[in-house]
């Protein structure tokens, strides 16, 4: 135990260790910029820091004393809105913590052992704090041929709001199983991931400084290796370190807080969401970030107007889903519209792992009083529960399986209406299952299925309003069949990175 006067001390020392660090830093402004729409849009595509990257008839920005002046100097308007020192020193307890994070997930696994399992899936880059995801199914220590789905939250530490969400979703599911007809359905029928702090290292420097650094958006790499936590030079914005159009997101310099990072993937935790993601081959995820009550979804992509050859299911979901989340304020509902198709990570899910992933900008700012946590998480659990009863809408489940052995087949499936695998990856079946769900608007689909030593096949698909289950065998080629079989293949992974 600690005397009176130990703990006097104790709170000095922290109390000067804070102010060395303000002290040591540029001071940031978080600034709103008006202009007309053009203007903006030409605001956008710059790499600042940008609290809200929604275009009203305003932009909301993170900028030092330079990058506040080389605004000024386009001749754009400016309102000052705060600056970082003002908004020090309180860190709202109703905020679970890293630590407090993972003691409720390990208390979840304990607690419903027959429903969730917690898995290690990376460490952070710098200081190694484990990340973890929770699996919740009712075979959670088995990978069932079922339909996957992740949330995740918090690419950015100054953003507790998507934490929030994952650990009430968790419970949420947890404590309704067998008791809400939907819940227990939903956690029968799909594997379910959640995510809730992909950045921890970043998330304990605002929480363990008591919030002498509450804008801290990067993790913490050491990027000029001095061995010390540089506020102005330190740290990789995860979401800007996925690799897909490596170059059009982000900047190259590492003292800018939308540092991309040294090379596509550097981060262990962008590594860790990659990984799963491959293996887990889910079918929709969202992440979770603030702030902009809006809905972004893949994609615009860079120098052109072709959208994503998905456009009209992920156009869909997102409206659906903006409909059901209530704004802070509770007049109206979220927006939504497309994300750039650069090095962030919905574009890489939906364009490398065949992931519809949707990232939600939650909130009015980045850290609300504790009051405000969870009427928002309340009002952003609507938009998951619809998400969870799409999965099982309209769509295609396809199941590969080899004609003489019954065993399943990674196949290749191409639906002729939709793919354009100058943008994506080829979708195929997973190789443990044989399976693939793809959604889809109702109408009439050509499929073709392919696989290396097999015979081809096309078939007509009419898709209702509920998922589609389709069955294919498909026969081993002879030598000479298979000669017969072959046509001249284009490597679209170099078509892929023609940008």
């Amino acid at each position: 135990m600690f005397s009176r006067k130990s703990s006097i001390i104790l709170i000095f020392i922290l109390i000067f260790s804070a102010l060395l660090f303000a002290q040591k830093r540029n001071e940031r402004y978080l600034v709103r910029v008006r202009a007309e729409k053009e203007r903006l849009l030409e605001l956008s595509k710059m790499d600042f820091d940008f609290a809200s990257r929604r275009i009203r008839d305003y932009l909301d920005l993170i900028v030092n004393e330079e990058e506040l002046q080389k605004i000024v100097s386009l001749g754009l308007k400016i309102e000052i809105l705060g600056k970082e020192s003002d908004y020090t020193g309180y860190f709202d307890p109703l905020y679970h913590t890293y630590e407090e994070t993972v003691e409720f997930l390990k208390s979840m696994e304990s607690n419903y052992p027959n429903l969730s399992k917690l898995f290690l899936i990376g460490k952070s880059t710098r200081f190694g704090y484990p990340i973890y995801a929770l699996k919740i199914s009712d075979n959670p220590e088995i990978r069932e041929d079922e339909i996957r789905i992740l949330f995740d939250g918090m690419h950015h530490a100054r953003e507790p709001l998507g934490n929030e969400i994952c650990l009430s979703l968790i419970e949420y599911l947890l404590t309704r199983y067998g008791i809400e007809e939907r819940v227990t359905k939903w956690v029968n029928n799909y594997e379910i991931w959640i995510i809730p702090i992909l950045n921890p290292e970043g998330y304990k420097l605002i929480v363990d400084n008591n919030l002498s650094s509450p804008w801290w958006r990067k993790n913490l790499r050491d990027n000029n290796n001095n061995g010390k936590i540089d506020y102005d030079y330190d740290g990789v914005d995860l979401n800007r370190n996925y690799d897909i159009n490596w170059t059009y997101g982000g900047s190259p310099d590492p003292s800018n807080w939308t540092y991309r990072g040294p090379y596509p993937f550097s981060e262990e935790e962008t590594k860790a969401k990659r990984d799963l993601a491959l293996r887990e081959k889910f079918i929709l995820s969202v992440t979770y970030h603030s702030y902009g009550e809006i809905i972004y979804y893949p994609w615009s992509w860079p120098g052109t107007k072709e959208e994503a050859p998905d456009h009209s299911v992920l156009s869909e979901i997102a409206s659906e889903m903006a409909k059901r989340i209530k704004t802070e304020s509770g007049q109206g509902f979220y927006a939504y519209e497309t994300e750039t198709a650069s090095n962030m990570s919905p574009p890489w899910m939906y364009a490398v792992a065949g992931t519809l992933e949707f990232l939600v900008e939650v909130g009015t700012s980045f850290i609300p009083e504790g009051r405000k946590i969870q009427p928002i998480v309340n009002s952003n659990l609507e938009g998951i529960f619809y998400l969870l009863e799409r999965t099982s809408g309209s769509g295609i489940n396809i199941k590969v399986k080899d004609s003489k052995t019954g065993l399943p087949i990674s196949a290749q499936i191409n639906i002729l209406e939709i793919d354009d695998f100058r943008y994506i990856k080829p979708r195929s079946t997973d190789p443990e299952t044989g399976s693939l769900t793809r959604l889809l608007q109702p109408g009439v689909y050509t499929v073709l299925i392919s696989a290396p030593g097999y015979e081809k096949k096309i078939i007509k698909v009419y898709v209702g309003n509920s998922l589609q289950k389709i069955e294919i065998s498909l026969r081993p080629l002879k030598e000479k069949d298979e000669k017969d079989n072959r046509k001249p293949k284009i490597s679209s992974f170099l078509l892929f990175n023609r940008f």
